[in-house]
């Protein structure tokens, strides 16, 4: 039952998973949106001549950091800065039709919808079993996105501000160092070290994920629990976005 107002929040769409979907939907695609036309924008205005810091730049060195727009000795060549930033636009509005499609032509309940496996994926905040069958699949998301980090940077290269160059970086999947610096982290001034711990958390992140899908709930399941699983999930989701 909503107690609260419905301008709080989702609470439009509490009961509702299908246009929960398509608020969510709608949401990244804005975010993709602005991520496109934000690095145009700072592409079109870019000097060179003058260090990123002075510009008030935030696409751009965020591309530089994993190698794309900078040659190997970190001189800019604008290589891949337009095609990554249409292909956000071209996903904004993949998501964008997504949303509406959720939001005008599906059923607004995932589980009144034909296909049966998306069925599963309906939202019951009392249903321990339903709540952890979708955090797995969001658990094994983030672990191939650790997976395409970690190769991006053992293939392509990222940018090494130790050398002040782009430089291939293998991963030390280390336990030990990931155990001891899993308090100190922000003191690690080694790269290879910072893809092992990705790597770790890749490996963590599918076998949770997997086991989360393939088995019931484990140990007392409350309210509380229920209802902040997925909020949980979502903080630490973009907690580690903001570290990245």
């Amino acid at each position: 039952d909503v107690t609260y107002g419905w301008w709080a929040g989702n609470a439009f769409v509490t009961n509702r998973s299908g246009r929960f979907i398509a608020s969510h939907a709608a949401h990244t695609g804005l975010i993709s949106l602005a991520a496109g036309a934000n690095t145009l924008f700072e592409f079109s205005r870019f000097d060179p001549s003058v260090p990123m810091g002075n510009q008030g730049l935030v696409s751009i060195p965020h591309l530089a950091a994993i190698g794309i727009g900078f040659d190997e000795a970190g001189v800019w060549t604008g290589a891949g800065v337009v095609t990554i930033a249409i292909l956000h636009l071209i996903l904004s509005m993949v998501y964008g039709a997504g949303g509406l499609l959720h939001a005008i032509k599906f059923p607004e309940k995932i589980e009144d919808s034909e296909v049966k496996q998306a069925q599963k994926f309906k939202l019951e905040w009392d249903n321990p079993d339903n709540q952890t069958f979708i955090l797995g699949h969001h658990l094994i998301f983030f672990g191939v996105a650790n997976i395409w980090f970690v190769e991006w940077a053992r293939v392509h290269g990222i940018y090494d501000p130790a050398v002040e160059a782009i430089r291939q970086v293998n991963y030390n999947l280390d336990l030990t160092q990931i155990w001891n610096h899993q308090f100190d982290f922000i003191q690690i001034d080694s790269l290879e070290d910072v893809m092992g711990g990705h790597a770790f958390l890749a490996f963590f992140q599918i076998g949770g994920g997997a086991f989360h899908i393939a088995t019931k709930q484990i140990g007392t399941y409350t309210k509380f629990k229920g209802a902040g699983l997925l909020s949980a999930e979502a903080v630490l989701s973009w907690s580690l976005a903001g570290i990245g």
